[in-house]
């Protein structure tokens, strides 16, 4: 026997199954550090993948051939922030969003910011003096308040004596 055989099978451990020389354990599934961390992170991309894959089947649905032309058309019209625009005929896309400020109708994308009134709005009109919010934040406080703070009654000790 050579002498990194019998090293090896005095200490108990044995190389990498990866092949990159390093010792491996059990705990690692006999590979060495660098390569376990290389092995849980592919590991983890793929069931991110696989996970994502079924979401978007779950989630896809086909454009509705039952729509005419005018209702592609109310729904270009609509007022939100995040208005459906209808495809042309020929293109494959069907229906899609966009994400636009409400006050000032510049593109957003990811950096818009949605509002409590519902309303996307970009970085200049996110807060809610400048783009007159609706939305009544005094009585949304108290109610949340209320429930977090319900009123504890305590016994009333002439019943008892």
């Amino acid at each position: 026997m050579d002498s990194t055989t019998t090293s090896n099978a005095a200490s108990g451990r044995d190389l990498c199954v990866k092949g990159c020389g390093f010792y491996g354990s059990e705990e690692t599934k006999n590979m060495c550090s660098k390569c376990y961390n290389q092995f849980l992170k592919t590991q983890i991309i793929d069931n991110t993948v696989k996970q994502l894959e079924s979401l978007s089947l779950a989630y896809t649905k086909p454009p509705n051939p039952s729509l005419s032309s005018s209702d592609h058309a109310l729904l270009e019209q609509d007022s939100g922030s995040k208005t459906l625009n209808a495809a042309g005929p020929g293109s494959d896309s069907g229906l899609r969003w966009k994400s636009r400020c409400k006050n000032c109708n510049r593109k957003v994308g990811l950096t818009g910011f949605k509002c409590r009134c519902g309303d996307l709005f970009c970085g200049r009109h996110r807060y809610a003096t400048e783009h007159a919010c609706t939305f009544d934040y005094k009585k949304f406080d108290r109610e949340i308040l209320i429930k977090e703070n319900q009123l504890i009654k305590g016994d009333k000790l002439a019943q008892r004596i």
